[in-house]
């Protein structure tokens, strides 16, 4: 690293990427991928090359809040463990619940979780990573011993046959899957096979896509093991040493999935030629590698299905090989730090479990007389509680439940029962932040200084490099406050992150003579200067001289040193009723979780700007829903709002809706509202990824846009409306419908704008004041004037009081306006702009496109879409 750089990690995603930015003087900067980090060698994806993007001081809480009142950090802390003090003593610690994030470093997540845990005496302690991770975790201490995974991303590019399940690689963890596709450019014979209900962009690059019915995955996999089985494919030398559980697994497998490939088929809803080819490709391939995501672990039987993934892999000896191993992706950045120091409710730290002898060494290390003896509740049940008035204090720190919780509705009633509700954030306008009784300015990003762990159990460092404005304070530093004026000064007498790192690898040594694998003792007494400049190193640090891969050696994290297969029968969702469609949920590719940080960078916004439901056009025309039509989405739960987006690649009698938006960007929620509050019995991480959902046209008297000028407010009026926001660099741009209802209120209201121009079904007006242009409002009966938000963002706000028509829609100068359908993020490269090169140049490839315009060079996500523009394209001069 070069003297005028500094060297951070990513804040998104758990693959964990290093990133180099410039030393600047200002929150102005533009990142880099580190070369020198193991996780990327200098890639970013679109997300992390944006990270400059969501600097800004807009939109920031600055200040402490105590009812709605500003006030100083002094009288919010004492306002806090008073009211912690209360509740313990009126209704016991049983009725303080902390929720936190996987956006929290590992010290922060220290420090909440020996607060709670051991001094408050509240297992109470759950986090966001419970929606994405939780039944991974438990499949890992089923079959390991422990919450191991025994992986490095090597084995992606080492491996000849990789096998996605319920991942789309390449948008999720786009860095992940160019490497991926660079290992297979060099290495022809490599095969990726994709189980997806979905024909995602992952799946499209696949050499064998697998259609597979939603929520059957576990059926699939118990097919493989008695394929496996009865072609002789098990390799029962490594099971006999190092396995326990092979006949009862094998015997529920063939019963769950049936014993022949007809009735596997069936079951299964894939064709049995498919079938019989992944079965073969798996049987034949010593080096393959199984990754997993949010399709196995968003389920009620999350936990077995990513079991019944592991079987495979212990019944053929591929665990912990180079190129051979079964692999859970983490989705967020410090999902597995978090794990680490026990930030899920039913762990305590360091990996150990609420087992007697954990809890004394725990309680032992920490001198706390008071530490909690068992589980607490887990995410749902958490939210269950405050419903039913059992939680009375509750800390919410880096998250936004009310927007990614299942439910959405249950949970916005469940703060309210409340007494008193803590946020720590770091925007003001989160969907959670409104039933806040105290708002804690947090820092974020750039400001924050500590470690995380990414999924190939990475520690990283991110390192503060801007100045946090206003009164925000890092979490672990609130949380340490709160302790010594409970009294606890000795215990959270930290100054500085390092210290609270050093205390957490101090910690870990309690599992030096154990089974365990997590072990940081080799620094536990690591210098500040050291802890500064720490470079990228995988656990277990317990002097062992390769860490890459666990379980090499056959030996578990059991007290037998051997692995189990388990018994598995996943359960499957339920089909839809008449007229129902099964919704699946996901990521897009330029947005992260709630929208709160990506919702903020104008570019990120621009390759789907609005919240849209996928739908095949047939089951579209049943219904008579037009592409682009707004529709209505009803669940048993819930209902939203969304456009009509007619899609080919969606299956017959399912939809697919974005788990993104929330009321910030949708007036009326997104699909959270739908999530029924279903979980897996034994991870109790939430059936997130399925719904059955009814959806139907909207009648609209008239659609709209609005453009609001940054530094004024949104009018009242669209209160009445449905509305969808888009930012833009000089304010935002609303999309909104007016419905039947509301029609005659509407016309007032508009009545005070300044006619610009009207044609028969078309009307535009604006309000300006001595700075220009204030609002800007196109209306149509039929389709308003879109105005092309590339102008919007490039015209000054002076000039645009008189713009007409013709001027928005189409923008005055190709210099300012890039037209057509945002494709490459990275490099603002336009469907337009690619068809226009493909008509010119009908001879040239996928190099030749990419050597002009840069489109697909960096991160690589937009490369699915560049390939199929190009074979769709007509052109010029072609046969």
């Amino acid at each position: 690293m070069s003297q005028s750089s500094h060297q951070t990690t990513c804040a998104y995603c758990g693959v964990g990427c290093g990133v180099e930015l410039p030393r600047l003087n200002d929150r102005r900067i533009k990142v880099s991928g580190d070369a020198s980090h193991p996780a990327n060698a200098g890639r970013l994806c679109v997300k992390g090359t944006h990270l400059g993007d969501v600097l800004p001081l807009k939109q920031r809480l600055l200040y402490p809040q105590i009812d709605g009142q500003r006030t100083d950090w002094d009288q919010t802390i004492e306002t806090i463990a008073k009211r912690i003090r209360t509740v313990r003593a009126e209704h016991g610690p049983e009725a303080i619940g902390f929720y936190l994030s996987g956006q929290l470093l590992t010290e922060d997540y220290y420090a909440a979780n020996k607060l709670a845990k051991g001094f408050i005496g509240t297992a109470n302690v759950d986090t966001n990573s419970r929606l994405c991770m939780s039944s991974a975790v438990a499949a890992h201490i089923r079959a390991f011993g422990e919450d191991a995974p025994p992986i490095s991303y090597d084995d992606i590019e080492l491996a000849d046959l990789i096998v996605l399940v319920g991942s789309n690689l390449a948008w999720t963890h786009p860095v992940l899957f160019q490497r991926l596709q660079q290992a297979r450019q060099a290495n022809p014979n490599k095969k990726l096979v994709v189980i997806d209900p979905r024909r995602t962009s992952t799946a499209k690059e696949a050499d064998l896509h697998l259609p597979i019915a939603p929520g059957h995955d576990g059926q699939l996999f118990n097919a493989l093991l008695s394929y496996l089985a009865d072609n002789l494919k098990i390799d029962h030398d490594y099971v006999d040493r190092h396995v326990d559980g092979y006949s009862a697994a094998l015997t529920c497998a063939t019963s769950d999935a049936g014993d022949s490939l007809s009735t596997q088929a069936e079951r299964t809803g894939l064709s049995k030629e498919s079938l019989n080819t992944f079965f073969k490709w798996f049987a034949a391939t010593d080096k393959t590698t199984t990754v997993w995501s949010m399709g196995i672990n968003q389920s009620e039987s999350g936990v077995d299905k990513a079991n019944a993934i592991i079987n495979v892999h212990l019944a053929t000896g591929r665990i912990g090989k180079p190129g051979a191993t079964a692999f859970s992706i983490t989705g967020q950045p410090n999902a597995m730090g978090g794990r680490e120091v026990g930030g899920l409710a039913n762990q305590l730290a360091a990996h150990r479990m609420f087992d007697k002898e954990s809890i004394q060494t725990v309680a032992q290390f920490w001198q706390a007389p008071n530490i909690a003896t068992e589980p607490g509740l887990k995410a749902v049940e958490l939210f269950d509680a405050c419903r039913n008035g059992q939680i009375k204090f509750l800390w919410i720190m880096g998250t936004n439940p009310v927007a990614s919780m299942p439910d959405a509705d249950h949970i916005r009633e469940a703060l309210k029962q409340v007494e008193t509700v803590v946020v720590s954030d770091v925007v003001t306008n989160t969907d959670t932040l409104p039933f806040a009784d105290i708002q804690l300015p947090a820092q974020v990003w750039g400001e924050k200084d500590g470690t995380v762990t990414n999924s190939e159990r990475t520690i990283s460092r991110q390192r503060a490099f801007l100045i946090p404005p206003g009164q925000a304070l890092a979490d672990w530093q609130a949380l340490a406050r709160v302790g010594k004026a409970l009294g606890y000064s000795d215990a959270f007498d930290w100054h500085h992150a390092h210290e609270i790192f050093r205390e957490h690898a101090q910690l870990s040594a309690i599992n030096t003579d154990t089974p365990l694998q997590f072990d940081l003792s080799a620094v536990a007494n690591l210098s500040f200067r050291d802890y500064q400049d720490w470079q990228p190193r995988q656990w277990p640090l317990d002097g062992r001289a390769d860490s890459k891969r666990l379980f090499a050696d056959g030996q578990f994290s059991t007290p037998s040193g051997k692995a189990s297969m388990i018994a598995v029968q996943a359960r499957k969702p339920n089909l839809p009723g008449e007229g129902r469609l099964l919704l699946n949920t996901g990521r897009l590719r330029d947005q992260w979780h709630t929208m709160s940080r990506t919702g903020l960078a104008v570019e990120l916004n621009r390759h789907s700007p609005r919240f849209e439901v996928h739908i095949h056009p047939a089951d579209a025309a049943l219904r008579g829903i037009a592409n682009g039509e707004l529709t209505k989405l009803h669940s048993d739960v819930g209902e939203c709002y969304a456009y009509a987006r007619h899609e080919t690649a969606q299956q017959r009698g399912q939809i697919f809706a974005p788990m993104h938006w929330n009321r910030t960007f949708a007036s009326h929620g997104g699909a959270a509202r739908l999530i029924a509050p279903l979980v897996d019995p034994i991870s109790g991480q939430p059936a997130s990824k399925h719904s059955q959902v009814s959806v139907r046209a909207v009648a609209t008297e008239v659609s709209g846009f609005l453009f609001v000028r940054d530094d004024q407010d949104t009018p009242d009026w669209l209160t009445d409306t449905i509305n969808f926001t888009q930012p833009s660099r000089q304010g935002r741009l609303i999309q909104f419908e007016v419905t039947k209802q509301h029609y005659d209120e509407w016309r007032v209201v508009l009545s005070g704008y300044h006619t610009l121009q009207q044609q028969a079904a078309q009307w535009t007006g604006a309000q300006s004041d001595d700075r220009g242009l204030t609002h800007w409002c196109s209306v149509g009966s039929d389709n308003a004037i879109q105005p092309d938000i590339d102008y919007l963002d490039h015209t000054a706000i002076t000039e645009m009081s008189q713009l007409n028509h013709e001027e928005l829609a189409e923008g005055v100068s190709n210099d300012l306006t890039l037209l057509g359908q945002r494709v490459c993020t990275c490099f603002s490269v336009t469907d337009r702009q690619i068809q226009g090169f493909c008509q010119q140049n009908p001879k040239a490839g996928l190099s030749e496109l990419q050597a002009e315009l840069k489109c697909g060079t960096n991160c690589g996500s937009c490369v699915g879409e560049i390939k199929e523009l190009m074979n769709t394209c007509p052109k010029v001069g072609a046969e």
